[in-house]
C-alpha cells in the first residue's frame, strides 16, 4: 500500500488516492519538507541516574519496530551538559550510525514525552516538521529504503553511517497540503492500531509464560 500510495521519479501521481484528490505531485528537497538536527555528544562522566538534574538521552534502543519506546533503564545525563535542543512530541528520531548497518535509518515518531525531558544523543538524528506524519509515513516507503540501502556506508565491522546532508539533499514527491494531512492521519492510524495489537500480544506472551511456570513442575 505504501508503494501505491506515494510516487517517485516515474510516476507524478500515485497509483492509490483518496477520493477528491488530483493533479501531479510536486517534486521538492527533503530539507524543504523537514529540519534535521544532529544529536547530543557526551562523556562518560555526565551520564547521571534519573533524577529532576538529569535528563534522559534518546538511542537507537528507543526505536522498537519503527514505535517510540522509553524504558526505566535509558541513559540520563546532567542536564548541564544539553547543549543543544530538546525533544519535542512529533519529532520524528532517527537512527544514524550504529554497529548493525540494517538498523540505520528506522525511525518513529516521538510522542507522549513530558517537555525539556529528553534529548537526542549523538549516533541519532531529528527530524522536525510541521506534517510530521505525513513525513514518518514517507520513511517507511520504498523511497528511504532505497535511500538507505544507496547511502548508508557500513558493513565488514565498520559502523554503518546516515549523513544528514545526504538526507537533506533527497528529492521527493509531495502532494498538496490537504492531501498531505489526509495521506499522514491515515499511516497514523495504522501505525497506533499495529503498536495496539503488538502491546496486546506482548501481554498474552507474558501470561503465557507465567501460566507455564505456575501449571508444570
Amino acid at each position: 500500500m505504501l508503494q501505491q500510495l506515494f510516487v517517485n521519479k516515474n510516476y507524478k501521481q500515485p497509483i492509490l488516492r483518496f477520493k477528491n484528490f488530483n493533479g501531479n505531485w510536486e517534486k521538492r528537497k527533503f530539507s524543504e519538507l523537514a529540519t534535521i538536527r544532529r544529536g547530543l555528544t557526551y562523556k562518560p562522566k555526565d551520564v547521571r541516574e534519573c533524577g529532576k538534574n538529569s535528563k534522559r538521552v534518546l538511542r537507537s534502543s528507543n526505536i522498537n519496530e519503527n514505535s517510540f519506546v522509553i524504558y526505566n533503564d535509558d541513559v540520563f545525563v546532567d542536564k548541564s551538559s544539553i547543549n543543544i535542543a530538546y525533544v519535542h512530541n512529533n519529532d520524528i528520531l532517527i537512527t544514524a550510525a550504529n554497529g548493525s548497518s540494517k538498523l540505520v535509518g528506522k525511525h518513529a515518531l516521538i510522542h507522549d514525552i513530558p517537555d525539556n525531558s529528553a534529548v537526542h544523543g549523538g549516533f541519532m538524528l531529528l527530524a522536525s516538521s510541521n506534517n510530521p506524519e505525513f513525513i514518518n509515513a514517507l520513511m517507511s516507503s520504498p523511497w528511504y529504503s532505497r535511500f538507505v540501502n544507496n547511502y548508508v556506508i557500513g558493513g565488514n565491522g565498520a559502523i554503518g553511517n546516515l549523513k544528514k546532508d545526504d538526507l537533506d539533499s533527497q528529492i521527493i514527491y509531495t502532494p498538496i497540503k490537504n492531501e498531505i494531512k489526509k495521506i499522514g492521519h491515515f499511516f497514523n492510524r495504522l501505525d497506533n492500531l499495529i503498536a495496539l495489537q503488538q502491546n496486546k500480544l506482548t501481554q498474552l506472551t507474558t501470561l503465557k509464560k507465567y501460566l507455564l511456570q505456575k501449571l508444570f513442575i
